[in-house]
């Protein structure tokens, strides 16, 4: 009876205080921040790199099958095109101090605390001093550090996650013109998305680690589209279509630290007066989450049209369809030793208890694996271009883009087995349910909000032929940022961004020509204390996920690109 008594005590205690835990699941499936960085730019082709991806209206050779298919409706007899993109991307930032209550009555912990004699470093009353604030709230040890990413790292097929010396990517196509009907068809490969960075693997609850290692140790996504059958029919001589359909592998590699943050755990505190339990500490760090997901086959399609009135004038459109990759792979999360001690505890209560609350039995292991699934989407897009030629020897292209990256709401990540920071999660969000907060998991199941905006911008190319063999472009694209700030994260932190282009076109021969690019990409943002969902919010209970929480930070992220082609009449 006593027993009985003590455990239903614990439950209701657990029942009491769980609103108040706030324990981070990172996964930041933002790869729709990458998506908003990289779009059109690890295309690798030197021409729509050079002229800032104004090319809707004047699509660049083979890689029209990219940017416009009716575009391969230029391309006359048979044509091959080998190409290198290489890029190389830095990522700075850093985070302020903790946004700490002044006025106690709206602090939920002070309340708590401040006539209890077990804390007197809370016993401030009603108007603390700041060494009693920082006493009571404690020493963030990531408050007023600077992050950075050391190096690159790409996801790779039939690889995995891969520390490389250089983000570089080879590819290259082929088309032909049927003569009989004055189609053309064509293949490529290319790379719609492709990035990735390694930060310091270092725990940052030590004081030594990186900060940004709480979302993202090693982060990879890559979109390789490996057979891409194209047709492009002129339907006269002013007016094409064409059509392709992409055959794409998608792949995703994130391995990161999982933190506590801190008014929400402290509250925890409480139980250790009732029960076993140990407790871990505001800033202690839960564990460490590693995954890697693939797709073999995601499948799209592009659409486009080409008209050009006159010489000098030119319009073109483009369709894009949405994708979806049904990812899988393995999942293993090392829960630290801190965390074990509370879990231990939690694995004495009984699953049926805890279903009450929306959790199940706790696995109270050092290491939990299995597998996890996720369905993930690229969003379809439109793009409308002009190209006309001012003058004999200048040209210029605008282009006009949307993105519908609004299906990005939330991302949902399906774990073959009970992962036990989800699962204590999921209890939390059950009892705080009628605080407003969002329900982002379950035992074996966790959702990422990301809430992104679509995007409307602009693109402009210039183009001036220097002679009969040279051209020179130039070329700027502001780009639209599709993360608000209520969504900003450090997983990949690009909010508007611009992209400043170069290059040039040299015909060498009457069957060989070669073109190259360099491009540059900035973005910076600022986000202020409690005003991010995805990292900063001051909301309590507000789990998965919030590792910096009540501190602003900053970002600036800056990216250079290269790339150089070579196609061939053959």
């Amino acid at each position: 009876m006593d027993k009985d008594l003590k455990l239903d005590q614990k439950t209701r205690m657990l029942q009491q205080h769980a609103r108040y835990l706030a324990f981070a699941a990172a996964i930041a499936g933002s790869t729709g921040a990458s998506a908003q960085l990289l779009h059109n730019v690890t295309i690798g082709n030197p021409k729509a790199l050079g002229l800032g991806n104004a090319v809707t209206a004047d699509p660049p050779g083979i890689d029209s099958i990219h940017f416009n298919p009716a575009g391969l409706s230029k391309i006359k007899g048979r044509q091959m095109n080998i190409k290198l993109l290489a890029a190389h991307m830095t990522i700075d930032g850093s985070v302020g101090s903790p946004t700490k209550p002044t006025d106690t009555t709206k602090s939920t912990f002070y309340e708590g605390h401040k006539n209890d004699p077990n804390r007197p470093e809370c016993n401030s009353g009603d108007t603390p001093t700041q060494d009693q604030i920082d006493q009571c709230w404690g020493y963030d040890p990531i408050a007023n550090t600077s992050t950075s990413i050391e190096g690159p790292g790409l996801m790779l097929p039939f690889v995995g996650f891969t520390e490389v010396p250089l983000l570089a990517f080879p590819s290259g196509g082929i088309a032909f013109e049927d003569p009989s009907r004055g189609w053309t068809f064509g293949t490529a490969v290319y790379s719609p998305q492709g990035i990735g960075y390694i930060r310091d693997d270092k725990d940052p609850a030590d004081g030594n680690g990186d900060p940004g290692s709480y979302q993202g140790v090693n982060v990879g996504v890559t979109r390789l589209t490996y057979f891409s059958p194209t047709v492009a029919i002129p339907v006269s001589e002013k007016l094409s279509f064409g059509v392709g359909v992409n055959f794409s592998y998608q792949g995703m590699a994130l391995d990161t630290y999982i933190r506590a943050p801190l008014e929400t755990t402290q509250f925890l505190t409480d139980l250790e007066d009732f029960t076993d339990l140990h407790i871990i500490r505001p800033y202690d760090t839960v564990g460490r989450l590693s995954l890697e997901m693939d797709d073999y086959l995601s499948v799209g399609f592009n659409f486009g049209i080409l008209y050009e009135p006159y010489d000098w004038l030119s319009f073109g459109f483009l369709y894009q369809s949405e994708t979806t990759s049904q990812l899988s792979g393995d999942y293993k999360m090392e829960n630290t030793d801190e965390f074990q001690a509370t879990t231990h505890g939690l694995a004495l209560i009984p699953g049926a208890i805890l279903g009450a609350v929306g959790g199940a039995s706790f696995n109270g292991t050092a290491v939990e694996k299995g597998t996890v699934e996720l369905e993930y989407l690229m969003p379809q897009n439109l793009s409308f271009g002009t190209s006309i030629k001012l003058l004999p020897n200048l040209k210029v292209n605008v282009d006009l883009r949307w993105v519908e990256y609004s299906v990005w709401d939330e991302l949902q990540f399906e774990f073959s087995n009970n992962v036990d920071f989800l699962n204590l999660s999921s209890i939390i969000y059950t009892i705080s349910g009628n605080f407003g907060l969002k329900d982002n998991a379950d035992p074996d199941e966790m959702r990422i909000r990301r809430e992104y905006d679509d995007t409307w911008s602009l693109a402009i190319g210039a183009e001036y032929q220097w002679n009969d063999n040279l051209v020179l472009r130039a070329g700027y694209e502001p780009r639209t940022g599709a993360i608000p700030s209520s969504s900003a994260d450090m997983l990949f932190p690009i909010g508007d961004a611009d992209l400043f282009t170069a290059g040039f076109g040299w015909q060498i021969s009457g069957t060989t020509r070669v073109d190259a690019a360099i491009g540059v990409l900035y973005s910076e943002q600022k986000i202020d204390a409690c005003e991010s969902s995805n990292a900063n919010t001051c909301n309590e209970g507000d789990v998965v996920y919030n590792p910096y929480y009540s501190m602003p930070f900053e970002t600036e992220t800056t990216a250079y690109i290269g790339a150089i082609s070579i196609d061939k009449k053959f």
